[in-house]
């Protein structure tokens, strides 16, 4: 037969190993939350630095277009100042456009897509 005293050992030893994996699935779970973290992170540079580089290149682009575009105006107009200024003037009112627009053509989407990129996992919990 067990003492009273060998019952309680027998507890605070169940206890012990309970409170032990209690703790081990804890680290276990913050272990996961930080790796998901980390992977999450990860898909977002990653993105924003592709995103960024070819951004940087369709600037380089973009402004050698321009300056062609910008001569090539000033050559059929006989004024190659003046279509440098034809050229600002487009941009001037293409800039006009996009400033009153700004909310709903960059704000929103880029707002919708980083916040589809931070909880591309959240079914999976």
């Amino acid at each position: 037969m067990l003492t009273m005293e060998t019952a309680v050992k027998e507890k605070q030893h169940a206890f012990k190993k309970l409170f032990q994996h209690v703790k081990e699935y804890v680290e276990a779970r913050f272990d996961l939350a930080l790796l998901n973290a980390q992977d999450r992170l990860g898909d977002i540079v990653s993105s924003l630095a592709s995103v960024l580089i070819v951004i940087l290149a369709g600037f380089f682009a973009f402004i050698l277009i321009n300056f062609g575009l910008a001569l090539l105006i000033g050559k059929l107009i006989h004024n190659r100042p003046a279509g440098f200024l034809i050229l600002g003037g487009v941009y001037v009112i293409a800039g006009a456009l996009i400033w009153f627009n700004k909310t709903k053509w960059i704000k929103r989407p880029v707002t919708d897509s980083l916040l589809s990129k931070i909880n591309i996992h959240e079914e999976g919990y």
